[in-house]
């Protein structure tokens, strides 16, 4: 029998190197091929943790946009209803007591004057109010003619949302997009003689959410300050 003492001395240092090339080669693809399945594997978490990265910044873009549209839905309808309230405002206050100016016909139940209305197109609007009414009161008088009934006639259409004669706070109509909140308005008159302030008190169940204000200008003022 050959023992192995015998074999390894029968070895020639050639064939000792091409064992030893041998082995160094299989440890080489070996470890070649552990690097290359850490790269897939660590390829496979990245692929895996940017869609994961691009799902969560989908779905944060998602709730904010539809928190965006929900609150657009909601601010343009009480914008539209804050607006509409002031438009008829600030129609009306061009004409209470306008008692010259542009139109074929303005009855005084709409101008509040004594003196019947005259046009007048090349001239510009001309407001006789002095010997009718007291300058420090000239607000309110026009917000109890505002409440009138019978200031509603053509050109003045009836207003969008009742007016109280007095400062008595006044609820504002809203449509159904709406319907968790509640929009009031109270009229007073202006620091400055001859103007109106008008505030609007919004409310989300109770819930303060803001307090605008806003003036109206009383043309008429002017012929008597």
């Amino acid at each position: 029998m050959i023992s192995n003492k015998h074999l390894i001395s029968s070895i020639t240092p050639r064939q000792l190197n091409m064992f030893k090339k041998c082995k160094l080669n299989k440890s080489a693809l070996s470890l070649n091929q552990e690097i290359g399945s850490s790269m897939i594997e660590l390829l496979i978490a990245a692929v895996v943790a940017l869609f994961a990265a691009s799902a969560a910044a989908q779905i944060m873009t998602n709730l904010h946009n539809s928190g965006v549209n929900r609150r657009t839905a909601v601010g343009t309808p009480i914008d539209v209803a804050i607006s509409n309230d002031l438009a008829w405002f600030q129609q009306y206050a061009m004409l209470w007591h306008l008692q010259q100016g542009p139109y074929t016909d303005l009855s005084t139940q709409i101008t509040k004057t004594i003196n019947p209305y005259s046009q007048s197109p090349t001239e510009s609007n001309q407001y006789f109010t002095c010997d009718a009414i007291n300058i420090s009161n000239m607000s309110t008088s026009f917000q109890q003619d505002a409440a009138n009934p019978a200031t509603y006639s053509a050109p003045i259409n009836t207003p969008p949302n009742p007016i109280p004669a007095g400062p008595a706070s006044q609820s504002i109509s809203l449509p159904a997009v709406a319907n968790e909140y509640t929009l009031s308005r109270q009229i007073i008159p202006g620091s400055v003689l001859g103007t109106l302030k008008i505030v609007y008190t919004l409310k989300k169940l109770g819930a303060l959410q803001f307090v605008k204000t806003s003036s109206v200008y009383l043309p008429a003022s002017g012929w008597c300050s």
